[in-house]
């Protein structure tokens, strides 16, 4: 594909030379004119005024304008247009931007959130032709275009090369995003609105959709306000792993006495929950335009944007409890048909994979949990223009932008745990550590002891103060319960739950039972974790100028046609704080510190007896004390008892609660559970000050930055014309400097896993980008027109590669099995070790490049009928990868080093390449079929993508091939068949992903099977001013399912997805 490619190249300039002197003496002069730079579009109608543009309506209509914004620009672009005021032809810009052929979109519940192009997300994105400041992607390139309404916009192009004249452009493809503008209308006031009702299949809730356009023209002056506002609630239901991960052995093991010298897939957990999403969205658009003089025309506009999410997740949680990773048993299973390498007894040894169709589980850990992930995003950009062009070979224009966005994700949950912690033999986990007493678990100072039944008290032990063991849940179970899941089919089949486990409720007892009794349920944490402020300024100034001499004495030279000038500079400082809230506790109760202890988990598993930070706490009896010898500091009568960080709490004590056990068709066998309701953190910093008093945000150092972006550009450009070829080349130049400060990170913070923050660093970098672009096209006939590209591409890294810090990893540590050789250099139970480390920032990394080819032939059946097909090849130069090497050597939570451990950084890789294939047609049987039936009210778009990646930076999967990009589908098809006559219109569109690579674990491949939607909309118009319109979104209610892959012949189930049909219907109208 890529000789061929570039064979392909070739060829078409040389056929092009030919063409030239075949057509010289047919051709008419010229009358080229300057290439659609992003925010610029060519009056649709040459009888139109200055600067106006027919305001399409109906699908016909949209496609038609989508075909003549291809056809007139000198890039290789696609684009949709919306099918009238305030109505593009999806629910979402994003579902709208699916239809073109080379870009791929992720859905965030059901609704398309996010974007690639041509496999890559390395995509820029702008308003009007300038840059967007986006608040949900500031520190990353990949659009997220969540906040943004439909309805606001009047399109969307889709640059496939670059336009030179651009402000910038991706790597792969540039998206503008285009507002209407008051000359877009003719003289007069124009007034439009809709006003739309919204449910779901599953939600079943009552939404709803206004938004409306006054835009008034007068001679020289126009002004036009715009807005849009929704309140959906969407939902899923999500069946699968959970945690992370991981091969049985990745801790250690040789399999074990059923499968011995195998290894499998062995997961953190298992959860199963409904999911809801609650999205306010709000959106408005205003400008005002003054035709100073005849040709100079001053736009001032404003873009904004507000949106409110609440993630809502409640469910149950099955896992190992981050404890080790032995307690999953495969039962059906066969050889996957790969082999890892481990180090047994420091022998590399091969052992085999299973794939796994059925799994016991030793249920270590069981609890409800309730999650809400919240956003708060708003963003400001703003825009002055001065455009100058009368009519003359000299126009210009001086542009100034100035944008801000900030954006709050807030996370707040709890755990609702069902087991009595009890210490067992035969248990994994307990709070009930003293191996000299196992009476002893949770304790509390007197007065909260006091406030639970002497029955409660674990045992007689009185502390110094008057402390007390409390036991955290005797309702709970007794014993571990044995689970069984079947992952062979389309679901996750559950089993189990009707053993005998005793416990709190009785000797004959069932999980079953547990789940049933909210009695049974007490909060094991409440905590916000992972928590991100983000805020983010830009200031941009330009100046473009271009001389057209067809305008003055004719082509110069006899060929160039027109020569285009620009400079731009610009400064966007970007701020990522990522937190966790802590809490202090026992404040003037048995705390060293008199403001309290502070930790990130609230949890009936910390203990506050870490001697390297704050301890909370007083003496009681040693149970290991010696009376026959004498008192000494080996053989003290009192030890130090720190006090459990949350007491004894039934899950709705803090909480509204209700019984969940509609978990959709992607769980089978699960029974019902105690929830409690994730709308109680909507505020989780209100909700831990009301529970715990107070709590405060503490950062995430190694993910906490600021990096500052000055750029410098100037670009030129050349309109060439040899007959019937027509060229633009050019070049931009880019100076780019770095400002970054990272965090220095110290050991991690006790009662959490946050390090802890002892400064910062400072540092640098610029480099220079000299980026070729040369389009060219020919018009081979009337309406066969051929197309060829070549450029040079840069794209800064997502900011986290220059500006993150370290991060150290821990986990609960097991304690010392001296039976088990492997636990040697673990900590004592129960304390925080260290398990890994990661260093995410260098700003000497270089940012991604790449050398880009397209050819493509478009054969314009009509006006509004398209035939194209295209070959692209993307060369990018290197990748940031990540290179690990076992050298970390950093303190456990005690404050001692016990081990060396895995310490990964970023690294310059490798490039790879990435190329395709793309079809497409967009037909109406009127251009085509010489008739006035009903036929002729029919038409179609249609097209489809190959696109084939290989990363060479990546380490090769297990069986020995080449790990894809990461997002890219190599197939998608796209088929949208449709209906128009003079009151009715009606659009079936169909979208279908081949699968996608999402993850990896050991070199084995996550992917994202492949995925199919389908959307429906109708349309009837009552009157020219009034319409009625019904949409259906995802009508067969498709569930993603995701897998980890062997080898070609050998997949095992991962998790399952399930997304809710959308049903609306609303009203139109326009005067």
């Amino acid at each position: 594909m890529t000789n061929w490619t570039r064979r392909a190249i070739a060829g078409f300039l040389t056929t092009t030379a030919l063409a030239t002197g075949a057509h010289a003496q047919t051709e008419p002069a010229s009358t080229q004119e300057p290439p659609v730079e992003a925010g610029t579009a060519p009056a649709t109608d040459p009888g139109q005024g200055f600067g106006e543009e027919i305001i399409v309506t109906g699908i016909r209509a949209s496609q038609a304008k989508s075909i003549d914004l291809k056809r007139e620009s000198a890039a290789i672009v696609d684009a949709i247009s919306a099918e009238d005021i305030g109505k593009l032809p999806d629910v979402t810009i994003v579902d709208s931007l699916q239809r073109i052929s080379g870009v791929q979109i992720v859905r965030s519940a059901g609704e398309g959130a996010t974007v690639n192009i041509r496999g890559l997300p390395q995509v820029v994105t702008l308003l009007n032709g300038e840059q967007y400041l986006s608040p949900a992607n500031l520190g990353t390139a990949q659009p997220n275009l969540n906040d943004i309404p439909a309805q606001l916009m009047s399109g969307v192009v889709v640059f496939k090369s670059p336009d030179v004249r651009n402000a910038l452009s991706g790597i792969s493809g540039t998206l503008d995003l285009r507002t209407r503008r008051p000359f877009d209308f003719k003289d007069g006031l124009t007034v439009s609105g809709q006003g739309e009702y919204q449910t779901g299949k599953y939600t079943s809730t009552d939404d709803y959709l206004v938004s409306g356009l006054a835009s008034y023209r007068t001679g020289r002056i126009g002004i036009l306000a715009s807005a849009a506002y929704s309140d959906i609630t969407l939902g899923n239901n999500y069946a699968g792993f959970a945690g992370g991960h991981f091969l049985n052995n990745d801790w250690g093991g040789n399999g074990n006495a059923a499968n011995p010298g195998a290894d499998w897939i062995a997961p953190h957990g298992y959860e199963t929950f409904h999911r809801e999403v609650e999205r306010k969205r709000f959106g408005a658009s205003g400008a005002i335009q003054w035709e100073v003089d005849d040709g100079i025309t001053l736009t001032a506009e404003g873009f904004y944007t507000r949106f409110i999410e609440h993630d809502l997740r409640a469910g149950m949680n099955i896992s190992n409890r981050w404890n080790a990773l032995g307690w999953m048993n495969p039962t059906v299973s066969e050889d996957s048909g790969v082999e890892i390498t481990r180090l047994i007894n420091n022998v590399p040894t091969q052992q085999s994979v299973l794939d796994v169709d059925e799994y016991d589980l030793d249920a270590w850990w069981v609890n409800s949990f309730s999650v809400n992930r919240s956003i708060k995003a708003e963003s400001k950009n703003f825009n002055l223009e001065l455009e100058y062009d009368k009519g003359g070979p000299l126009t210009f224009s001086v542009r100034g932008i100035y944008s801000d966005a900030d954006y709050l994700n807030t996370n707040g949950q709890v755990q609702g745990d069902l087991s009595n912690w009890q210490y067992g033999p035969d248990r994994q986990f307990t709070l009930f550590r003293n191996a000299a007493d196992r009476t002893r678990g949770t304790f509390y100072p007197a007065d909260i002891a006091s406030q639970y039944p002497a029955s409660q008290y674990s045992n007689g032990v009185v502390g110094v103060n008057g402390g007390r063991y409390v036991n955290p849940n005797p309702l709970g179970y007794g014993s571990d319960p044995q689970l069984h899941i079947d992952i062979s089919g389309r679901n996750i089949v559950w089993s189990g739950f009707d053993r005998v486990i005793g416990g709190g409720l009785g000797a004959d007892s069932t999980l079953r039972d547990y789940m049933s009794n909210l009695d049974s349920y007490t909060v094991a944490a409440y905590s916000s974790e992972g928590n991100n402020r983000n805020n983010s300024d830009l200031y941009a100034a330009r100046f473009d100028g271009s001389f057209d001499f067809e305008k003055a004495d004719g082509a110069l030279f006899g060929f160039l046609n027109r020569i285009d000038a620009g400079g731009r500079a610009s400064r966007r400082r970007t701020e990522i704080q990522n937190y966790h809230l802590f809490s202090n506790l026992y404040a003037g109760n048995g705390a060293s510190d008199p403001n309290g202890c502070a930790a990130q988990w609230k949890a009936i598993d910390v203990v506050l007896d870490n001697t390297a930070g704050c301890t909370a706490g007083e003496h009681v009896p040693n149970p290991n004390f010696n009376p026959a010898l004498p008192v000494s500091a080996s053989n003290p009568e009192t030890v130090f008892q720190g006090y459990t960080a949350w007491r004894p709490t039934n899950l709705g004590a803090n909480n509204n609660v209700y019984f969940l056990d509609d978990f959709g068709s992607v769980t089978e066998g699960f029974p019902g559970i105690w929830v409690a309701d994730p709308r109680d953190f909507n505020d989780p910093l209100a909700f831990q000050q009301r529970v715990f008093g107070n709590a405060f945000p503490v950062i995430i150092p190694g993910t906490s930055y600021n990096v500052d972006f000055y750029e410098q550009s100037g670009y030129a450009n050349a309109a060439l014309e040899f007959g019937a070829l027509q060229v633009n080349a050019g070049l931009r130049v880019v100076h780019t400097l770095i400002k970054v400060r990272q965090n220095l990170t110290g050991p991690v913070i006790p009662y959490g896993d946050t390090n802890s923050d002892i400064g910062d660093t400072f540092d640098r970098n610029d480099y220079w980008d000299f980026l070729p672009v040369i389009n060219a096209q020919v018009d081979l006939t009337d309406n066969l027109k051929a197309r060829a590209a070549y450029s040079k591409t840069m794209i800064p890294l997502d900011l986290g590669n220059y500006g993150g810090g370290l991060t150290i990893s821990t986990s609960d540590s097991p304690g010392v099995d001296p039976d088990d050789p492997t636990t040697a250099n673990n900590a004592p139970e129960g304390v925080r070790q260290v398990t890994g480390a990661s260093a995410a920032g260098n700003p000497h990394l270089n940012p991604w490049r790449s050398t880009n080819y397209d050819v493509a032939l478009e054969y314009y059946w009509g006006r509004a009928s398209l035939l194209n097909a295209g070959v692209f090849l993307l060369d990018i130069e290197s990748f940031v990868t990540t290179d690990s090497i076992n050298d970390g050597r950093f303190p456990d939570g005690d404050g001692v080093i016990r081990r060396t451990v895995p310490f990964s950084r970023p690294i310059q890789g490798t490039g790879g390449s990435l190329q395709g294939v793309e079809l497409g047609a967009k037909v109406a049987f009127d251009d085509i079929i010489p008739t006035d039936g009903i036929l002729s009210n029919f038409g179609f778009d249609a097209n489809y993508t190959y696109s084939d990646s290989a990363n060479e930076s990546a380490a090769p999967q297990l069986d020995g091939s080449k790990f894809p990009f990461q997002d890219n589908s190599a197939h998608q098809w796209n088929f949208a068949f449709w209906y128009q006559d003079s009151r009715l219109q009606a659009r079936a569109a169909y979208n279908r992903r081949s699968p996608r690579l999402t993850g990896q674990v050991n070199g084995i491949a996550i992917y994202q099977d492949t995925s199919q939607y389908v959307d429906l909309n109708v349309t009837y118009a009552i009157t020219d001013n009034f319409s009625l319109y019904g949409n259906a979104s995802n009508v067969f209610g498709e569930i993603e399912k995701y897998y980890y892959q062997f080898d070609e012949d050998s997949r095992q189930f991962a998790w399952r997805n399930e997304f809710e049909p959308r049903y609306s219907a609303g009203v139109r109208f326009k005067f």
